[in-house]
């Protein structure tokens, strides 16, 4: 099936006289990240050509579907989780690549509450099947195009309350955090669409000279304690920071490779100061 025809899945917010959050689906509804169950993580290693990482997808618990509307399909192309608060200014994007035969919706859960609190949050789906899940490709062009057609079907529907072209912050987990630097540092100088950069739990060691020529100002890097990646971007981290890319590592303690049951609380700060926040 053609990309521009394939229909991108969005969760509506809408805030209720006490001030608490509704949440809906358009055709198909997800819980909102209130109501979202820890994750569980299931470990994979990959071996990749000249590169030896594990790259593992967190298999989340499914959340339940809110009562009388079907779940969210898993061959959506993307889930899309708007802002908390509407408002007349365009609202900017986070983009999240879930990892090796990943979900987007177990990938993004931790992410919605410290997203949507600035903007939108768009999870789009690898174009290649795995392993009951998806992958992406580590080609920078053919992965640009699906989170492209993602972001454009969300301007669509949100009818230019979305600032898709600059300032946005493009995270990725393990295998999607390779293609998440691919899209980055593949771009040409001065392109400035993406602001801030958040890698987690990948080997892969971004390009200090090619952030900057993309336009990239901040970026976190993160893993857990126990996981073979922490250690190599621990270096990475300083490196970049030496060499003028602020750059913050994130611990997320004592855990192997996948998301932690706080990987919420511990990314929220960091997410914000990843966007531009002090």
């Amino acid at each position: 099936m053609k990309m521009e025809t394939r229909v991108v899945r969005m969760l509506e917010r809408s805030e209720s006289s006490d001030d608490t959050t509704n949440v809906r689906m358009l055709e198909r509804s997800e819980s909102s990240d209130n109501t979202t169950k820890r994750a569980r993580v299931t470990a994979m290693v990959c071996t990749a050509t000249g590169l030896a990482a594990m790259i593992v997808a967190p298999l989340a618990r499914s959340a339940p579907s809110l009562p009388g509307r079907p779940a969210a399909d898993r061959d959506d192309p993307a889930i899309v989780y708007p802002p908390r608060r509407s408002g007349d200014e365009p609202k900017p994007v986070v983009v999240l690549l879930h990892g090796l035969c990943g979900h987007p919706e177990s990938a993004c859960a931790p992410f919605v509450g410290a997203s949507t609190a600035h903007g939108w949050l768009v999870c789009p789906r690898g174009e290649d099947p795995c392993g009951g899940g998806s992958r992406w490709r580590l080609r920078p062009d053919e992965d640009s195009r699906v989170v492209e057609s993602s972001v454009a079907r969300v301007v669509e529907e949100a009818h230019g309350n979305v600032a898709a072209s600059s300032g946005r912050v493009i995270v990725g987990f393990s295998l999607g955090g390779i293609a998440a630097v691919r899209i980055v540092e593949s771009a040409r100088e001065g392109y400035g669409r993406y602001a801030g950069l958040v890698v987690i739990a990948s080997q892969v060691h971004p390009d200090p000279v090619l952030l900057a020529r993309a336009g990239v100002r901040r970026v976190v890097l993160a893993a857990g304690d126990l996981d073979m990646t922490s250690a190599p971007l621990r270096t990475d981290a300083a490196a970049l920071d030496r060499a003028g890319v602020p750059t913050r590592f994130v611990s997320l303690g004592r855990f192997g490779h996948g998301y932690p049951a706080d990987m919420a609380e511990r990314m929220e700060e960091p997410m914000s100061w990843v966007a531009g926040g002090d």
